[in-house]
C-alpha cells in the first residue's frame, strides 16, 4: 500500500508531518480464525497481499509480515495463525499457542512490539489480553449490513464489553469486502470509510518505540497474561463466548 490509495487523502493531512524513519513499528494482530485478520491487512494495504479462505479454518499457519506505509509512516503487520480451531484444525489451538508465544518472544528480544490489533467477528467474543503495556486496539468485522454505521456497533456494544473487563486503547468497525466495481455504492463508501478509520486507529494508538519488557513485580509481564489467556482457549473459551453472545443477543 502507498500513500496514492484513494482514501488516504481524509486521514493525510494530520500526519503528513509525523512521517516515522527507519525500521517499521511492528502491528501484531491476533484472534480467533476465520474473522478476517488476513482479509483486513489486505484492506491496509490496498491489494491481496495476504491469503485468505471463505471458511473458519486458518489460512494463516505461520507469523507472517507485510510492510505498509500509511501516511508517510512505516508499520510491519504481522498475520498470526487463529487460536481456537481446537486439537482437529489447520494449526491446533496447543500448537498455535506456542507458535504465538515463540514467536512474541523473539520479537520482544528483537525490535519489540510497538501496537496489537486484536481483530473479532462482531458475532463473536473472547478473552483479551489486558493489563499489558502495549497498546491494543480492536477491529470488528463483517459489519457491511450493520445500520445505520458501522461505528453504531461500538456504541451499542462497549458498555457490554468492558463488563467482561474487555479494555482497548481504541477501536476501528469496518467491512473487509473487497471494493469491487460491481458492488453498490453503499459498499463503496463503507469500504472507503473502514480503510479510513483503521488507519487512523493505527496512527492514533502505535507506540513511537517498541515495548520490549514486560511488567514489573506488581503487574504480571504481558506474555503471562498471553499464555493464560491462550490455555482459556484452549480450556474451554466456547463456553465464555456463548454467555457473552446470549447476553448481547
Amino acid at each position: 500500500m502507498s500513500d496514492s490509495h484513494d482514501s488516504t487523502d481524509t486521514i493525510g493531512n494530520k500526519y503528513s508531518q509525523q512521517g516515522h524513519q527507519g525500521r517499521p513499528r511492528n502491528v501484531v494482530l491476533y484472534g480467533e480464525s476465520g474473522v478476517g485478520k488476513s482479509s483486513l491487512i489486505n484492506l491496509i494495504m490496498g491489494r491481496d497481499a495476504a491469503k485468505t479462505s471463505p471458511d473458519a479454518l486458518a489460512c494463516t499457519t505461520t507469523h507472517a509480515p507485510y510492510d505498509a506505509t500509511i501516511s508517510g509512516q512505516h508499520f510491519r503487520l504481522w498475520d498470526t495463525a487463529g487460536f481456537n480451531e481446537g486439537s482437529e484444525g489447520t494449526v491446533p489451538a496447543v500448537m498455535a499457542e506456542r507458535n504465538l508465544t515463540a514467536f512474541l518472544r523473539g520479537l520482544n528480544q528483537e525490535d519489540g512490539v510497538h501496537l496489537l490489533i486484536y481483530c473479532t467477528h462482531y458475532k463473536i467474543f473472547s478473552a483479551v489480553i489486558r493489563d499489558s503495556k502495549v497498546p491494543t486496539i480492536i477491529v470488528v468485522t463483517c459489519l457491511e449490513d450493520f445500520r445505520p454505521v458501522m461505528a453504531e456497533w461500538w456504541n451499542e456494544n462497549k458498555d457490554e464489553l468492558a463488563t467482561y473487563g474487555m479494555q482497548f486503547s481504541g477501536y476501528a468497525c469496518v467491512t473487509t469486502l473487497k471494493d469491487e466495481p460491481t458492488e453498490s455504492p453503499d459498499i463503496h463508501q463503507r469500504h472507503a470509510q473502514s480503510y479510513n478509520d483503521v488507519c487512523r486507529s493505527i496512527l492514533d494508538h502505535c507506540s513511537q518505540t517498541p515495548h520490549k519488557t514486560w511488567g514489573t513485580e506488581d503487574q504480571r509481564s504481558f506474555l503471562a497474561i498471553l499464555l493464560q489467556k491462550l490455555a482459556r482457549f484452549v480450556g474451554g473459551a466456547h463456553r465464555d463466548q456463548d454467555a457473552l453472545k446470549a447476553s448481547l443477543s
